[in-house]
Order: structure tokens, then C-alpha cells, then sequence
């Protein structure tokens, strides 16, 4: 995925609840990895990593 869409998918994540934007970064990642079943905690410990750093990010930020 490029950067900027990325970048987009992220922004739109953002409204929603912190669950969900788990959930589908979680699916992102499932995705990007050519649909392969057999790693789904770790994506979910990925995505979960990288949405609480970006919130953490946004935080410093304001």
C-alpha cells in the first residue's frame, strides 16, 4: 500500500472506536500479506502496537 493511501485509511480509523480501528488494521495487515491464514494475534498485536503509537503520537502533538 503507498504511502499516502496509508496515510488516509489512518485518518479514517482515527473516529472510530479503538477496537475497531484494531480490528481493521488487523485485516490490513492480514491483507498485505497475501491473505494468509495463521498469523492472526499477530497481526492483531501489530495493529494494536501501531494504533496505540500513533495515538500516543497525536497526544504529544496537541
Amino acid at each position: 500500500m503507498k504511502p499516502r493511501a496509508r496515510a488516509k485509511k489512518a485518518q479514517q480509523r482515527e473516529a472510530l472506536p479503538l477496537e475497531e480501528q484494531i480490528r481493521r488494521r488487523a485485516h490490513e495487515l492480514y491483507v498485505e500479506r497475501g491473505n494468509q491464514s495463521g498469523s492472526e494475534m499477530e497481526d492483531w498485536l501489530q495493529a494494536e502496537q501501531e494504533i496505540r503509537e500513533a495515538e500516543e503520537q497525536r497526544k504529544k502533538r496537541t
